[in-house]
Formats: C-alpha cells, sequence, structure tokens
C-alpha cells in the first residue's frame, strides 16, 4: 500500500509545487515508485516533470467529473519510477460542479484507490487546505 503524503497550504507562492516536485523526483531517484497526483488548476507539476499540459488530452479532472479511469490518464515523465496525474485549468471549474454531490469529499479517494496501491508513494498538491474545497478529502 502507497504512502499518500500531501502539500498544501492556503496561501500562494509558498512553495507546494516545487515541494512536490523536488521531493517526488528525489523518491524516483531513490527508486520508489512514485506518482505525483496534481491537484492545482495551475498545472505546473505537470510541467515541473516534463509534461506539456497543453497537449494533454484527460486530466485529473476526467476522473473527478467523467469518471474517467486514473491509470489510463497517468502520465510517464522523463525520469524513471516517476508519473504523474496532471491536471489543468479545467479542475477549476470542477469545485462548482462538485458542490451539490453528496460525498464529494470522497470522489477522488475512491476514484484512485486501484491507482494509488501500485504505487510506493502518492504526492498530492492542493492550492489550498482540504476544509476549503470540495476536491480533496
Amino acid at each position: 500500500m502507497a504512502k499518500i503524503i500531501c502539500i498544501a497550504n492556503q496561501k500562494g507562492g509558498v512553495g507546494k509545487t516545487t515541494t512536490t516536485v523536488n521531493l517526488a523526483a528525489s523518491l524516483g531517484a531513490a527508486e520508489r515508485k512514485t506518482l505525483i497526483v496534481d491537484m492545482d488548476p495551475q498545472g505546473n507539476a505537470g510541467s515541473g516533470v516534463g509534461v506539456d499540459k497543453g497537449k494533454l488530452k484527460d486530466t485529473v479532472y476526467d476522473v473527478l467529473i467523467n469518471g474517467a479511469d486514473p491509470a489510463c490518464i497517468v502520465a510517464r515523465t522523463g525520469l524513471p519510477h516517476l508519473d504523474i496525474l496532471p491536471s489543468n485549468s479545467e479542475l477549476a471549474g470542477a469545485e462548482l460542479e462538485l458542490v451539490s454531490l453528496t460525498g464529494r469529499e470522497l470522489k477522488l479517494k475512491e476514484a484512485m484507490a486501484g491507482l494509488v496501491s501500485s504505487y510506493d508513494i502518492s504526492l498530492s498538491t492542493v492550492r489550498h487546505p482540504w476544509a476549503f474545497s470540495p476536491l480533496t478529502p
């Protein structure tokens, strides 16, 4: 079972994405199978590991809103042992789309259950603490 680590802070510009990308790259270099789950609509974690967010067909938004299989959306990075479930600006709309959904705070956890178990460590970056967002438990 993967160890899950969430890097969160309410304030912007404090290094959440930088911390996530650098920690994930270090864990990958140590041959720990690592997954980044980018929960920030800016999608900069993907850019940080070489994923062009402009060319993404599906993202974590599609997992949350459209029920897409996250295993089919995971992008390989140029770094061994490091993958990412990328995001882009579409994710900003997910909060509004999920606001009336019962159990919305568990949607990500439930969708990721099968995928996360195939990694040693899963790192998530969010733009603000879970208490303020229906996207993260």
